[in-house]
């Protein structure tokens, strides 16, 4: 059995793009073990950035009005919705993401799995990047340094149109590009599968500055 060895297959795309190809059951030696090793990333940077007190700003009420007892409750619901939510982000990336580029391009589900792997441990690393800035810095903001948002506040402030360049950074590029490389091997038409790569980083982008600026808490 072909074994899986995660930063040699993204130097050498060619030699997974083959093996995947000839191998009846998709199955990978050492595969499992990167997969949770990302999984496992993942779910750190949300613990880190929780414990760090991001998006928990409005907990402190709690503790200038020395209600600890709650405070200390909150903060353990806001630890338990930041696991929650670093699983949902895993499964969005490495599920339904991957079941959109299949049903756009026609290529295996099982095969783009593996490509979205590299793609949610570059998206992870450049968001831990940030947080480390911001806690350097000792402050932080709803924009990343990594998009053109923060220059684009300089120049016209518009809720939504900050939200959605946010989306799209330095990780939206090495998104893109490891994708092309290593799917447009299974496809017709490399330009093709190009443009919809990009549609599907826009369209993602625009759902998610739409999600930003909706009072969506307030609505459940």
């Amino acid at each position: 059995m072909y074994e899986f060895k995660f930063w040699q297959q993204l130097y050498h795309p060619s030699q997974l793009i083959h093996k995947l190809e000839s191998s009846e059951d998709r199955k990978l030696k050492g595969y499992q073990k990167s997969f949770w090793a990302i999984f496992g990333f993942t779910l750190l940077f949300f613990i880190a950035r929780n414990f760090w007190g991001m998006n928990t700003a409005d907990l402190t009420a709690l503790l200038v009005t020395g209600e600890g007892h709650l405070y200390s409750f909150a903060r353990m619901m806001s630890l338990i919705g930041a696991i929650l939510a670093g699983v949902l982000f895993f499964v969005l990336h490495y599920y339904v993401i991957t079941y959109v580029i299949s049903l756009l391009t026609k290529i295996p589900y099982r095969w783009i799995q593996k490509v979205q792997l590299y793609v949610l441990f570059f998206i992870v690393l450049e968001k831990t990047l940030t947080i480390i800035v911001f806690a350097i810095a000792g402050f932080s903001t709803p924009f990343t340094f990594f998009s053109l948002a923060p220059m684009m506040a300089y120049v016209y402030y518009e809720d939504y149109l900050l939200f959605f360049l946010n989306q799209l950074t330095i990780a939206t590029i090495i998104t893109v590009w490891i994708q092309y490389i290593f799917l447009s091997n299974w496809v017709e038409r490399p330009k093709t599968l190009l443009l919809k790569l990009i549609l599907i980083q826009v369209v993602f982008a625009a759902l998610v500055a739409l999600y930003s600026i909706l009072p969506v808490l307030t609505w459940i």
